[in-house]
């Protein structure tokens, strides 16, 4: 039985904690994932996994196999694809996970047109709003939008989106356009329901800071639904660029006291801690961080239309 494929069923097994679904990342029957285990530990004289009716994790042995194991197949990995660079196009499968929005609204497109600029590699993408762990359920990425990083995983900004409180025209029309923070308060307001209500907006200017408590009309955990419903003159929202950016550069939602700041959110790309990152993710990261401005503290989807035009452009 080959060892380096045993190797690779094993470091399978370890990440996703059970025989079954390694089998089925790795394209084998639960029994071969068993023999696979089985004949490294023949090899090693060591027992690997200790193993119950709930769980599979690594013992002390097999904790340090793991170790030496990832290290061995991602110099493999790497030295395959910087040999074969010079031959062949980039292959594989990179599987990326992503908030819905963000997802659904622009990396799809840009997932598209990287698969056409590199057709040897294949893209499983998952956009969900759930906390996933790219660890435990085998994504090579994931794209999160936050103010920090997660430490426990090796990460890149490649963004940053700003926050705008935003309402249609035929709105601010009929309700007036608040002068000042607090006057926002009076007016109904569509909110983001989780992980918990956020009723308060923070602002800061440069000399000084508050929040805004909104009255909710809408409670969603959907920032389209929250958009949708801006659109259709319900009330105001807190929303980032990447959201309300275009509705905002063609006229359809209105900045309401824009000379604020209403906060700002990086947008990082995080994968597990390796030594070694294959080709085809050090590519897409590559890829995506230029389509996206080239700039870690810019914001691609920035209202501005100057800023717009010019990146647009390029």
């Amino acid at each position: 039985m080959d060892t380096l494929s045993s190797m690779r069923v094993f470091v399978c097994v370890a990440e996703l904690g059970g025989f079954s679904a390694a089998a089925r990342a790795c394209g084998i029957s639960p029994s071969m994932a068993a023999k696979h285990i089985a004949h490294l530990e023949e090899r090693t004289g060591a027992r690997l996994f200790d193993r119950t009716t709930r769980s599979v994790r690594p013992t002390p042995e097999g904790q340090l196999y793991l170790e030496r194991a990832t290290a061995i197949l991602e110099a493999v990995e790497d030295a395959e694809g910087t040999v074969g660079a010079e031959n062949s196009e980039p292959r594989g499968t990179l599987r990326v996970t992503a908030p819905v929005e963000l997802g659904q609204g622009h990396l799809a497109s840009l997932i598209a047109a990287f698969m056409v600029q590199y057709p040897g590699i294949a893209v499983t993408a998952d956009f969900s709003n759930r906390i996933v762990d790219l660890v435990q359920e085998g994504f090579d990425l994931g794209i999160r939008v936050a103010v920090a990083l997660d430490t426990a995983l090796i990460g890149r900004r490649l963004a940053s989106t700003r926050f705008h409180v935003v309402a249609s025209p035929d709105f601010l029309s009929r309700h007036g356009c608040p002068d000042k923070p607090e006057r926002l308060e009076r007016l109904p307001a569509l909110c983001f329901s989780q992980p918990m209500p956020r009723l308060d907006w923070p602002w800061r200017t440069e000399g000084a800071s508050g929040r805004v408590r909104a009255a909710p009309r809408l409670l969603s955990s959907s920032a389209e639904a929250l958009r949708v419903a801006a659109l259709a003159g319900l009330g105001v929202t807190w929303l980032p660029t990447f959201i309300c950016g275009s509705d905002i550069r063609q006229g359809r939602l209105v900045p309401v006291l824009d000379d604020l700041d209403w906060g700002h959110l990086g947008v990082f790309a995080l994968y597990p801690h390796r030594r070694h990152v294959p080709n085809r993710l050090r590519l897409f990261l590559d890829f995506l961080a230029e389509r996206l401005g080239g700039d870690p503290s810019g914001d691609p989807w920035a209202p501005d239309r100057g800023t717009w035009s010019t990146r647009r452009s390029g």
